[in-house]
């Protein structure tokens, strides 16, 4: 074999090498990207799964308190009626052995009593639902805020991984542009990084992914395509349109 044959040989044994190496780069990158996710996902759920379980423990404590204050506070509140109803009741056994002009007066006095009584609870009822509708707004607030941070975070890995396969794109419009032979066309220009501040703005509701600005958008060279093409049958086939 002549010197030119031998270099052709070891040419294309190398190409062949260089495609394999390729694709198992590829395959493996793949792998990992997916591994992350599904490992972030798993994470993910069993974070919520806790804090959902935490919730409810909680929210069960709080009950059993709140149940246990309310009953003592019937309690209390029992016990006052009583002790006044004893006072009324001895203060209308007073009245009777008075005198007919002191009948008024007395009664009176009873209205006042129980006026006062109705004011005071009315006073602390309203207290109640007003300390039970604070609760509620944080409550509301922390959950709000939780569900913000977890769609953050899964918009940036989002764009992270559409980034990175877009660049995996370009790569392989250049290789193959490299190997038939035509002029290299320029890279585009990657997306601009989007920063937790500008991710963190509300989308709006009829859209489940955040639009990224359209002068940010790079023009894909070629479409993605993870399956190389069949490799030419003997080595006559793939270098003699070259030649």
């Amino acid at each position: 074999m002549g010197r030119f044959t031998e270099d052709m040989g070891r040419l294309r044994d190398e190409i062949q090498s260089d495609r394999i190496a390729r694709q198992t780069l590829i395959a493996d990158t793949r792998q990992e990207v997916n591994d992350a996710a599904h490992a972030f996902i798993s994470n993910l759920k069993n974070s919520v799964e806790s804090l959902q379980a935490n919730f409810r423990d909680e929210h069960a404590d709080m009950a059993e308190a709140a149940r246990s204050d309310r009953n003592a506070f019937l309690a209390r509140l029992g016990g006052a009626v009583a002790d006044i109803r004893v006072a009324a009741a001895s203060r209308q056994a007073a009245v009777r052995d008075m005198l007919a002009e002191t009948a008024a007066t007395s009664r009176a006095d009873r209205e006042q009593a129980a006026a006062a009584i109705r004011d005071d609870v009315a006073h602390m009822q309203e207290s109640f639902r007003q300390a039970r509708g604070v609760m509620a707004m944080d409550v509301k607030a922390a959950g709000q805020s939780f569900v913000s941070e977890i769609v953050h975070a899964v918009a940036d890995i989002q764009h992270q991984t559409q980034q990175l396969v877009g660049d995996f794109a370009g790569e392989r419009s250049a290789a193959r542009q490299a190997w038939r032979g035509a002029p290299a066309k320029p890279a585009a220009a990657p997306a601009p990084a989007v920063s937790p501040k500008a991710a963190a703005k509300p989308a709006p509701k009829a859209q489940h992914k955040a639009a990224a600005p359209k002068e940010a958008m790079p023009k894909p060279v070629e479409p993605v395509v993870v399956n190389d093409p069949p490799p030419p049958r003997n080595a006559a086939d793939e270098f003699t349109p070259d030649l």
